[in-house]
């Protein structure tokens, strides 16, 4: 889990630039699935019988968050726009790295507390850049619409902890993979009761077109999605989060399946699987809101990975959880899943 989830987390891949993910994960799955990219930029990679009656999709979604350049000033100074929910508390005095003709490492500007008024937070239309560069030399280099990603680092912590950006949603690619591989260990890969579609998807963190054009492309009997849910820290309520070495967060809602969630907690109880559990009482805020309303509905299910820090640069996961939910999965994959094909 540990190689698969560091492969993962080096890409860049900011939403609407996810298909730079394609060739590292089509070698991840070599020999176990076959992988193709959509026209949405959608990963995809297949197992199991082409053939079969029943076709189970797992979701998770491929994108990060990041920064898009919208203006280069006569100082040279870059303007950034947010991709997706990053945490602007965590930028200011933060490296960047802006993804231009070349990589060029950037300071967001911060006011020193000296002359600062107790006023002056950042906000999403004042991000401002410092790459030290003239103006002529940043337009030779840098584009509108470039993307700039927050540096970060792996770290490796405690217990199998890991920390580093992108964990939301990398932690879910990885559980995929995982999945997958443990379908093939389990001599599963070509003879599952099922076919089954892993989805790689595009543009979650801005969107959630990219689970929406999948769904309805592969139209599947069922999906479950994996994402990453909120740990247990100080501060979040503990009926919305799970404690970090749980094993997984199972949703509960009523946009979901109910069948599905059963299933999933059946198959968690049978394996000897602890979870938690997040109860809400509308949209979950993943891609299982528009896959379950795709074509004339798919019963969909949500399973996620505890994460602490989420959308800074010090996403923190456990691995232990990830291969709990890797586990998870391939059980209730070997099992047929939860829907009759016929329905």
């Amino acid at each position: 889990m540990k190689e698969i989830i560091k492969r993962l987390c080096v890409d860049r891949g900011m939403s609407g630039q996810e298909t730079e993910m394609y060739e590292i994960v089509r070698e991840l799955l070599s020999g176990t699935a076959e992988v193709t990219c959509d026209k949405a930029g959608n990963i995809i990679a297949v197992m199991g019988d082409e053939l079969a009656e029943k076709h189970i999709m797992l979701d998770a979604h491929a994108d990060r968050i990041g920064l898009i350049v919208s203006y280069i000033n006569n100082e040279g100074f870059i303007k950034a726009e947010p991709v997706g929910g990053i945490d602007l508390r965590t930028l200011p005095g933060s490296a960047v790295s802006v993804l231009g003709k070349e990589t060029v490492t950037g300071i967001i500007c911060t006011m020193p507390p000296h002359l600062s008024k107790g006023d002056d937070e950042l906000s999403k239309d004042s991000i401002w850049i410092d790459t030290g560069l003239a103006a002529d030399e940043v337009r030779k280099i840098i584009s509108l619409g470039d993307s700039v990603l927050v540096r970060s680092e792996w770290r490796e912590l405690l217990n199998g902890n890991i920390a580093i950006s992108a964990l939301d949603n990398r932690a879910g690619c990885a559980v995929l993979i995982a999945c997958a591989r443990k379908l093939k260990a389990m001599g599963l890969h070509q003879t599952m009761p099922c076919k089954l579609s892993l989805v790689f998807s595009v543009q979650e963190e801005t969107s959630e077109t990219g689970a929406a054009a999948a769904a309805y492309a592969l139209s599947p009997n069922e999906a479950v999605v994996v994402d990453v849910g909120f740990a247990d820290q100080d501060g979040v309520p503990s009926e919305k989060s799970g404690k970090i070495g749980c094993g997984a967060i199972i949703s509960i809602s009523p946009v979901l399946s109910k069948a599905v969630t059963d299933k999933i907690m059946e198959t968690a109880k049978r394996i000897g699987m602890e979870c938690d559990y997040e109860v809400t009482g509308g949209a979950t805020g993943t891609n299982a809101d528009k896959i379950a309303a795709a074509r004339s509905g798919i019963p969909t299910g949500v399973i996620s990975v505890p994460e602490k820090n989420m959308h800074t640069q010090v996403e923190m996961v456990s691995l232990h959880d990830m291969e709990k939910v890797a586990e998870l999965l391939a059980a209730y994959v070997a099992e047929g899943g939860a829907v009759n094909a016929g329905l």
